[in-house]
């Protein structure tokens, strides 16, 4: 069988993304001369033939300026009172021109005929870019853009694989250690940990700073004080609280990988009669706007979560337009704020 020219072969052959492949065969203003003129001779040369079925499937469906946003399962949940995913949208849409760039939202739940499916927006080049907002360990995701050479921007702890990527990140190790130190210093010893979701980076990052800082102080790590709740949301902070009391451990501050986790948590402490800070002292991450109406109000971790989407979305458009991206992995830093609940 006679193998038919892709725009990924001609991507490969020349070493740039095929966005950029696809852009310069259809004479996209944000291309160079030179590279239209390499492209278009490139693809002569391996007799390259569009494939007219996907190049109407991407007209019907949107523009090839689309840029795909993949996401936890219960993103748009989350946006809808979770201001960090609802700050990094921000900072995309005020970073990008819309009329020329539209959002496109990938979800996990394929079941759900509303959102887009990552691997057909792949298979038929139908995005120019895409960001991994939650990144995994081992993410499979991650691994096919980087083979089909799509643009890539990762909000996570990720070194990028080709020069057509970027990652930024706040340091999740360094919050997570400023976060148990802090209770460590209020003289609090039996510690526990509300974590993240099993199998993301940042939810193992956290672990490590939160051993990291007990280590330190010479406190041991005791696998009982850790919970990892199923919902990233305050019900999954909620019935991991009601998870720990039912253990019948001792501990005398609480660790939350988020606000929201913060909030259930405290919700929990409190139907059982305990005092947050008294009885339990309270440490939070992110520094949501919620953190400084609730009560008490909640000591967290800041971090700067506009900057991140900034950097990312920033960066993204430069490898859009075949430009290098000169720092193409960047680490914020976190800050402690301190309020009523420690």
């Amino acid at each position: 069988m006679v193998h038919k020219t892709t725009l990924k072969d001609i991507a490969s052959r020349l070493g740039i993304a095929v966005p950029t492949v696809s852009r310069a065969l259809g004479d996209y203003g944000d291309i160079s001369a030179e590279t239209r003129e390499l492209v278009a001779r490139t693809a002569k040369e391996m007799s390259y033939k569009p494939n007219v079925n996907a190049r109407n499937l991407v007209t019907k469906a949107a523009s090839i300026d689309n840029i795909l946003i993949m996401g936890v399962p219960n993103v748009l949940k989350s946006i809808a009172f979770n201001s960090y995913y609802a700050e990094v949208m921000w900072a995309f849409c005020d970073q990008s021109d819309t009329t020329a760039h539209r959002f496109v939202l990938s979800v996990e739940d394929e079941s759900n005929s509303d959102f887009v499916n990552y691997r057909e927006v792949i298979r038929n080049h139908s995005a120019v870019a895409a960001v991994v907002l939650d990144l995994k360990e081992e993410d499979e995701r991650v691994a096919e853009l980087t083979a089909a050479r799509i643009p890539l921007a990762v909000l996570g702890e990720y070194s990028p694989k080709s020069e057509f990527q970027c990652a930024v990140w706040t340091d999740n190790v360094k919050g997570a250690s400023l976060a148990t130190k802090h209770l460590i210093q209020r003289d609090r010893r039996k510690i526990a940990l509300v974590g993240g979701l099993k199998g993301q980076m940042v939810s193992r990052s956290r672990l490590r700073g939160y051993r990291e800082a007990l280590d330190e102080s010479h406190i041991p790590f005791s696998q009982d004080l850790v919970i990892e709740p199923n919902e990233v949301d305050e019900y999954g902070g909620y019935s991991a609280m009601q998870e720990l009391l039912h253990r019948d451990v001792e501990f005398d501050a609480v660790f939350c990988a988020s606000d929201l986790r913060s909030i259930g948590v405290i919700k929990a402490l409190k139907e059982h009669g305990l005092s947050v800070p008294d009885d339990i002292s309270v440490v939070g991450y992110d520094d949501l706007p919620i953190a400084s109406f609730f009560y008490p109000t909640l000591t967290t971790i800041r971090q700067p979560t506009y900057k991140v989407g900034t950097f990312a979305i920033r960066s993204l458009q430069k490898l859009i337009q075949g430009k290098t991206v000169q720092q193409r992995r960047k680490i914020f830093q976190p800050e402690l704020v301190i309020r009523e609940s420690s």
